[in-house]
């Protein structure tokens, strides 16, 4: 039985520009694409602040830092019918948590209304502030013992196929995450709706 649902953070519940700026780097450029994905990971690690990475983004991006933060601002839409779906469907129901692979928490504050995370998710865990990243084993271990149930009792949804081996490969079930309609149908076939589950 299904206990604890885990969400990602970024091109699930918020838009990630910063993915699709890389993506179009790929295009032009596969070592400058590299980079960026390097200064991605070492932020999310907590190994360099996001401020850093953001400096070498933009550079290979050839655009100021101060463009740089206007395009995530812009690309940062919130997925208002998912945020509604988690606290009027799954909240109450399922232990909920976000892992995300960012810098920090604040981070992840920053990006939602005062309060709001902590009203939607028992658990948030960032990469940054824990030193392992999806899809390392770890994270999704201690995202269990945080919600306080076994790996088989979480499902995961995350955009990225290899997050979700991850979380297949400690015993989770996961769902690829590529529209809201379908993220919410897929979670609804592993789910059981009638009561609470804990």
């Amino acid at each position: 039985m299904i206990k604890a649902i885990i969400f990602d953070c970024f091109s699930v519940l918020i838009g990630d520009a910063s993915k699709m700026a890389m993506e179009r780097l790929e295009q032009t450029s596969p070592e400058k694409a590299e980079q960026f994905r390097s200064a991605t990971h070492a932020a999310d690690k907590g190994i360099i602040t996001e401020e850093e990475a953001g400096r070498v983004q933009a550079s290979l991006l050839g655009i100021s830092e101060d463009e740089l933060r206007e395009l995530r601002r812009r690309g940062e839409t919130r997925n208002v019918e998912l945020i509604e779906y988690i606290k009027n469907s799954l909240k109450g129901h399922y232990k909920l948590a976000l892992v995300s692979n960012v810098s920090s928490r604040a981070r992840l504050d920053s990006r939602f209304l005062p309060g709001e995370l902590n009203e939607l998710f028992d658990v948030v865990i960032a990469s940054g502030d824990v030193g392992c990243t999806k899809p390392q084993p770890e994270i999704y271990y201690l995202a269990a013992a945080r919600l306080g149930v076994m790996e088989e009792e979480c499902v995961m949804l995350d955009d990225i196929m290899a997050y979700c081996e991850g979380a297949r490969e400690v015993g989770m079930n996961a769902i690829q995450f590529k529209t809201t309609a379908q993220g919410i149908a897929d979670l609804e076939h592993f789910i059981d709706r009638g009561g609470k589950s804990y």
